[in-house]
């Protein structure tokens, strides 16, 4: 599994500065593999991993709402990523500069 980048025309400084909900920014991620999303997973160092929050498993071939939390407010842009699939594996980890390019495509 890989990730891409998708066009997009927010930045997460677009989405921090319109909260939907106060301390709560949203982004969405598209999953375009054949098994769904069931974890999101970023690191600042590659060594701890927080996981995102997310409502339900992401489907195959379609998307899902990622809540970016409060306590995440003052972390990099640039992030380690990784998502684990319901099936049990993991995809490759991979860097993602989430104000430069914040359409997440896991292909």
């Amino acid at each position: 599994m890989a990730f891409a980048i998708a066009g997009a025309t927010l930045s997460l400084g677009s989405i921090l500065a319109n909260p939907t909900k106060a301390e709560e920014y949203k982004f969405t991620i598209e999953n375009k593999t054949d098994v769904a999303i069931s974890q999101v997973l970023v690191s600042e160092d590659g060594e701890r991993w927080v996981f995102f929050r997310i409502e339900s498993n992401i489907a195959p071939h379609g998307d899902g709402e990622i809540i970016w939390g409060e306590n995440s407010n003052h972390t990099a842009c640039s992030q380690w990523i990784k998502v684990g699939f319901e099936d049990g594996t993991m995809s490759d980890v991979e860097k993602f500069d989430f104000c430069a390019n914040p359409a997440l495509v896991i292909e």
